[in-house]
């Protein structure tokens, strides 16, 4: 069996935690020896993995590796605030290497065959650093529109070249990466989406919609990055122009921006049009009973929310993100700049047609999202 370990550094509900996680339920894991590495033990995901699959936690050092300094400060937390710039000395005087390489020591008891950076900044130099046989960096944000690296170039610079392959989730991932990092071992595998067991969890739960009503649903971690504040905005315009007197706009997940979102809505009187949900284990039934799926992120690498909606029968309107030309055509719904008036107009133009979404349900009826061919994709690249 092959020994294999994914470093990530955090487990919080999100798109990386989940892809983990679908990742491993879905390859014949018998064929492993599996570990996963924990850099910071923060948030609650990554609970439902395969029994044979043993999960690791970092050192101490490691604590402020998913914080940026100004969380930090806000936090005045002392040893926090050390710890962070400790950190940031260690990155730009290039010392960081031989820092990791000796918290490795703490953490890992073996030597693996392989070790997959499964998250793209820290954990790139946690493996580049380390002494693993074959050596993989994954890769999940558009480096047009959000570079992790950007602080520490130089620094990225001389180590990508000690991975054996760089993984981008979609082409234009990839892409952008090329054109700031000079590399040529890449390769583009798509992100797994489990549709049976989407499908299954749809039907755990009944829920029951106002069908007179446009239902819109919103799922994602309520971050800056997301654009829900912009979203609101538009809705807000939208209902002072009284065109959304039979819409319903669902919004599901948490985050740092929750309160901020909440307080938005209440602000401009919109309780009775934006349901904030919060967190939700189980969003699928709520998608599957909606009428439109709104993708406003101002970023995204992939975008699995997208296919998850397709396989529940749920058209989508999205913004322009890094891979949905990839993923999404013209018959699954509409696509618009990634802008305020982007997003207004979409919405607009929805509430001035709604025929055009049982045209679009009604393309997928038809949809399929080769799984098993990312899977074998997956398990070449563990067996090479």
């Amino acid at each position: 069996m092959k020994k294999v370990l994914f470093v990530v550094d955090e487990k919080k509900m999100g798109g990386v935690s989940i892809l983990l996680s679908d990742i491993l339920n879905s390859i014949n894991i018998k064929k492993y020896d599996i570990d996963v590495l924990v850099l910071h033990n923060n948030g609650d995901y990554l609970s439902n993995l395969p029994k044979s699959v043993n999960i690791l936690y970092g050192t101490s050092f490691f604590n402020t590796v998913d914080y940026t300094i100004g969380e930090v400060i806000r936090s005045k937390s002392i040893s926090k605030i050390y710890s962070k710039i400790r950190l940031v000395y260690l990155m730009k005087t290039k010392r960081i290497g031989k820092r990791i390489a000796k918290e490795r020591k703490k953490i890992l008891n073996k030597k693996y065959d392989v070790e997959v950076a499964f998250k793209d900044g820290f954990c790139a130099l946690f493996t580049a650093y380390g002494d693993s046989i074959r050596k993989y960096h994954w890769l999940h944000v558009d480096y047009e529109k959000y570079d992790c690296t950007s602080k520490y170039t130089s620094l990225f610079q001389e180590i990508f070249p000690k991975f054996d392959k760089i993984i981008g989730i979609s082409n234009h991932v990839i892409e952008k990466f090329k054109e700031k990092y000079s590399v040529s071992m890449t390769d583009v595998i798509y992100n797994i989406i489990d549709g049976e067991k989407i499908l299954k969890k749809s039907l755990e739960e009944k829920v029951n919609f106002d069908k007179s009503k446009l239902n819109l649903v919103a799922v994602g971690r309520i971050h800056k990055v997301k654009g829900y504040d912009r979203l609101i905005d538009v809705i807000n315009k939208l209902n002072n122009e009284n065109k959304i007197n039979d819409v319903v706009l669902r919004i599901i997940g948490d985050g740092p921006e929750f309160s901020n979102i909440k307080n938005k809505i209440k602000e401009n009187h919109l309780e009775d049009k934006v349901l904030l949900l919060g967190k939700m284990n189980n969003p699928y039934p709520y998608v599957k009973e909606s009428d439109l799926f709104i993708m406003c992120s101002h970023n995204e690498g992939f975008g699995n929310v997208i296919i998850e909606s397709f396989v529940l029968g749920v058209p989508v309107l999205s913004l322009e993100i890094a891979s949905i030309k990839e993923i999404m055509t013209d018959s699954y719904g509409m696509i618009y700049s990634n802008s305020f008036e982007g997003l207004y107009n979409g919405i607009r133009d929805v509430l001035d047609n709604h025929e055009e979404l049982d045209k679009y349900k009604n393309n997928l009826k038809n949809y399929h999202y080769d799984t098993k061919k990312i899977i074998n994709q997956i398990e070449s690249l563990l067996d090479e």
